[in-house]
């Protein structure tokens, strides 16, 4: 085979590869802490998905909605429909209550597959209670750390979430645990809150 047909060839795989790459849903490397979705988030809403809607906007699929509870709304108008992307970072919504975290983009409420998007009755009642709570918190920074750095008590508007590698957060232990407020002198600390 002539070296003019190998770097043609090798040319069309890159090119090929590279489209099925950027065509995928990267969100960030690790799940970050409940808290940081929400205060990354500009809408985060219990809601009840209605169903899809017919008509939409090319590439989005919007779906009916009533919500039950805001949490964090940039502005007051009352969210009817949210949309998804069609892409592969699009999401599928049965009819049913759900957490819904999103971002407003063009006047509308789109919610994709790296937002926070949950069942509402496979929340746990910590975290429920937290969503009331979480918007305190927003001041306050989540660093990760590793190792003997978790044991370093700083007096900042700081908490640290231990991690088991530079990229995975102990989710499960920062989910259903711990919430990060400002306290005296407005520094920031973990606080757990007990619910009978």
């Amino acid at each position: 085979m002539s070296a003019v047909v190998t770097l043609a060839l090798l040319f069309f795989l890159s090119v090929a590869l590279n489209e099925q790459v950027t065509e995928g849903c990267s969100c960030l490397p690790r799940r970050p802490h409940p808290q940081q979705h929400f205060c990354a988030s500009d809408v985060v809403i219990r809601a009840k998905v209605i169903g899809k809607v017919t008509r939409t906007l090319p590439g989005l699929t919007a779906y009916k909605i009533q919500p039950i509870t805001t949490f964090k709304q940039l502005d007051k108008k009352k969210i009817k429909v949210i949309y998804t992307s069609q892409t592969s970072c699009g999401i599928d919504l049965i009819n049913g209550e759900y957490l819904l975290s999103g971002h407003v983009k063009d006047g509308r409420v789109v919610v994709n597959l790296c937002d926070r998007v949950e069942r509402w009755d496979s929340i746990s009642s910590v975290q429920k209670l937290y969503f009331s709570m979480y918007q305190r918190g927003c001041v306050c920074e989540i660093s990760p750390c590793t190792g003997a750095s978790c044991l370093i008590k700083m007096l900042q508007k700081k908490c640290l979430m231990k991690v088991d590698d530079s990229s995975s957060l102990d989710y499960q232990e920062a989910r259903f645990q711990s919430i990060c407020l400002p306290g005296h002198g407005g520094f920031c600390s973990w606080q757990e809150i007990i619910v009978d």
